[in-house]
């Protein structure tokens, strides 16, 4: 009995000590949970930031705007997904249609991300206010495809050249078409040859020459925009590595563009 004795206290001091390691994580849980929602909070906040900031035409107010985070385009109305808790966009476009009902009734959304901005075209597809366009990789869905109201698939290993000519080939006819007074560019980087998840090859200087694209249609069909960040996840995490420098300057460049071509399109505005 005394030798089970001591079995049995050996037994409470093991569940004790097991009780408050599992105390310590579920608190641990609970902490980034909390982080967690509080940065998708923020992260939806600051794109709906950036489209009052472009909608509400005070003098000197800004054409375009950029919000450095958000994208998070495969969020559902009633779950998230790939990375995505709240659709920012979706959310954005919605308070833009509420809040300026005068100047924005047609909202266009224009997804450059590599995988298909599946949650945007489910919430919205039977809002005939919001037009989505995905332009996407042909080899990264993840989930069941959704309906956008145009979905271009790209083939596997394209290059700079037909990416390109397939995004010139569709980029003025959809503004013309859809003449839309707010445009969401979705532009993600994972399409970069250095992205870990992409199966595209486009080069930094192809990205650049997609932001520009985009940017001038925007800017020739007097549309107001909000860019997001989207996708781009470097192959190698270490900071010092070409794959990360890559896609964290293909990331900058997409704001880099916004400001130049803001600065243009203003400038000729005033001309006028």
């Amino acid at each position: 009995f005394g030798h089970n004795r001591h079995r049995i206290r050996a037994h409470r001091g093991t569940c004790l000590r097991h009780n408050a390691c599992s105390q310590h994580n579920a608190r641990t849980e609970r902490v980034r949970a909390c982080a967690q929602v509080k940065r998708s909070l923020s992260s939806t906040g600051g794109t709906v930031a950036a489209t009052h900031a472009v909608c509400n035409r005070t003098p000197g107010a800004p054409r375009f705007a950029g919000h450095l985070a958000g994208g998070t385009h495969h969020a559902f109305a009633d779950r998230g997904e790939g990375f995505c808790v709240f659709n920012d966009i979706a959310v954005a476009a919605c308070v833009a249609l509420r809040d300026y009902k005068e100047s924005v009734q047609r909202v266009l959304i224009v997804d450059l991300d590599v995988h298909q901005g599946n949650g945007c075209a489910a919430i919205f597809a039977d809002n005939p206010n919001v037009f989505t366009f995905s332009m996407h990789c042909a080899g990264n869905y993840f989930s069941k495809k959704q309906n956008s109201d145009i979905d271009v698939e790209v083939q596997p290993g394209a290059t700079d050249a037909e990416y390109l000519e397939i995004l010139h080939s569709h980029l003025g006819n959809l503004f013309e078409q859809v003449r839309p007074q707010l445009t969401f560019f979705q532009a993600g980087v994972d399409p970069h040859e250095a992205d870990a998840f992409g199966k595209l090859k486009i080069s930094s200087a192809g990205l650049k020459r997609r932001n520009r694209l985009v940017y001038k249609e925007a800017a020739r069909h007097n549309s107001l925009l909000v860019a997001t960040m989207g996708g781009g996840y470097p192959k190698d995490l270490d900071q010092e590595s070409a794959s990360f420098f890559q896609v964290c300057q293909a990331h900058m460049d997409v704001y880099r563009a916004c400001v130049a071509m803001h600065s243009h399109a203003w400038t000729e505005q005033l001309s006028h």
